[in-house]
């Protein structure tokens, strides 16, 4: 069973997908925030971490990069309301595997997250 670890600062939309992933099987964790995200990853294991780009301690694009740095190499999806592209471009370019807009098709994230944690 797949490890994933979900940071969002809306808790709303965190805990939803957290719900959902635990519906089809995942094992799956939600913070809302990607300081604690930094400690808990460099202590627990996850196979995939779905975190948003804007977020109000850190950015996810700093949060990839602080993964990146520490030697973390777990794939890594973005979730963006800020629909600038060239975030998700930079996102891309430093590690992530995947990036989707919000509102976010929960089905289509579940698909790529299979995709990713085969």
């Amino acid at each position: 069973m797949a490890r994933i670890l979900l940071i969002d600062d809306e808790p709303l939309l965190g805990e939803e997908l957290q719900e959902c992933l635990e519906f089809e099987g995942f094992d799956a964790r939600y913070i809302d925030s990607p300081q604690n995200a930094l400690q808990i990853c460099q202590t627990d294991h996850f196979d995939l971490l779905v975190t948003d780009l804007k977020m109000p301690e850190i950015t996810g694009l700093d949060l990839i990069r602080k993964l990146r740095a520490e030697g973390l190499a777990m794939k890594i999806i973005v979730l963006s309301g800020h629909g600038a592209q060239t975030n998700r471009d930079e996102a891309l370019a430093i590690g992530a595997c995947a990036c989707f807009a919000k509102p976010v098709d929960v089905d289509e994230l579940i698909d790529r997250i299979r995709v990713e944690t085969a």
